[in-house]
């Protein structure tokens, strides 16, 4: 059994199954709430910025992710 836990809020996930109750972003194990966390931040800081590319949602997805899971 392999034991997964969050980078983000560091909580042990039990039963996990990927896409289930975590999810895999760029290298980092995201429980269900911490990704919908990332993703509404993101969408906060599309959402402001109204000609939006693609490249830059992935910078803020990276910067989100990196400062979410250095807590």
């Amino acid at each position: 059994m392999t034991l997964i836990s969050c980078d983000a809020c560091k909580k042990h996930i039990s039963g996990a199954r990927k896409d289930v109750n975590y999810v895999m972003i760029l290298d980092k194990d995201l429980c269900m709430s911490c990704n919908e966390k990332l993703l509404e931040t993101n969408k906060r800081q599309s959402i402001a910025r109204a000609p939006y590319a693609f490249r830059d949602y992935q910078e803020a997805l990276q910067k989100n992710l990196a400062r979410m899971c250095s807590k």
